[in-house]
């Protein structure tokens, strides 16, 4: 009966496996090693991950911003003058599982994501002649997001045999166990490296924000709060409740982004409701950088 680390590289590196596969695979030797942060990541991409929870940075990939037009009979492309708004616009959270994503691959046909109504509107509003804005992925886009895991997944397995730790019989033992609580396994928000590892006691920190996003989330702040300073009713209130989080966050010298995210989600939520005439009374930068985070 083979090893399951040895098994586990014989089959990241043989192209005829998919990673769907492979992934299961993953999940056992995961499981029987007992590390829950890889089980849940290994979860997380054999079933999907839910709307609200943090991405791995190689699920975050920019499309193109395209419009059907039905007199050409095909897309074009779309243009926005203002390089932060088109960066924003153009910005996806790639949620699907990887099986999903394997066929659609097999498939051929082109991942394509489409705008809440609101911002849809917006966009049409700002064309010569009214089109449907889309954002269109390449193929080689998503193929790039499935080999992201397959590629960590290689690693991880090559760094558990260089360390000795096999897996003979299907099995672990104690000690193999115990050398690899020893390790933190960093799969998700990790930029340029594929895989992170750490030992016990050990600190490391990420920054997965720019100036550039600080600046356009203090725009949507004092922009929101402008509009909101006569409005009045129960969503106004609910609203400036919800500002009031993320003016805190954006003045913070360490602002946490998942309360930023989440509180751009609640304020969308409640602007595609009762104050939707809130949002269509934004510029549309700002609607950009609300939609981007809360989609985050």
């Amino acid at each position: 009966m083979p090893a399951l680390v040895p098994e586990l590289v014989n089959m990241a590196s043989d192209p005829t496996i998919s990673t769907t596969d492979l992934l299961r695979r993953a999940l056992v030797v995961a499981r029987r090693l007992a590390v829950p942060e890889l089980v849940d990541w290994i979860s997380s991409e054999m079933n999907g991950y839910k709307h609200g929870t943090p991405l791995p940075d190689y699920r975050i990939v920019y499309g193109s911003l395209m419009a059907y037009n039905d007199v050409r009979g095909h897309d074009i492309p779309c243009s926005i003058e203002d390089h932060r708004t088109s960066e924003l616009l153009r910005r996806h959270s790639e949620h699907q599982s990887i099986p999903v994503l394997e066929q659609l691959l097999a498939s051929g046909v082109q991942l394509v994501k489409h705008f809440p109504a609101s911002l849809e509107s917006q966009l049409e509003d700002s064309m010569m002649i009214p089109m449907r804005p889309k954002l269109v992925f390449s193929n080689p886009q998503v193929q790039g997001i499935v080999e992201m895991v397959r590629n960590r997944i290689l690693d991880w397995a090559l760094d558990l045999e260089g360390r000795g730790i096999i897996g003979e019989g299907m099995s672990f033992t104690p000690q193999e166990k115990q050398a690899v609580q020893q390790q933190h396994y960093h799969f998700g928000n990790v930029s340029d490296s594929q895989i992170q590892i750490g030992s016990n006691g050990s600190t490391q920190t990420q920054a997965n924000t720019t100036g550039n996003d600080i600046e356009a989330l203090k725009g949507l702040v004092q922009a929101l709060g402008a509009t909101l300073a006569n409005v009045k009713g129960d969503a106004a209130d609910e609203l400036r409740a919800e500002l009031a989080t993320l003016k805190a966050q954006a003045d913070s010298p360490k602002p946490k982004w998942e309360i930023i995210k989440a509180t751009a989600r609640s304020i969308k939520t409640i602007t595609e409701g009762a104050a939707g005439n809130i949002l269509a009374s934004l510029a549309q930068p700002h609607i950009a950088t609300l939609m981007a985070l809360a989609a985050a």
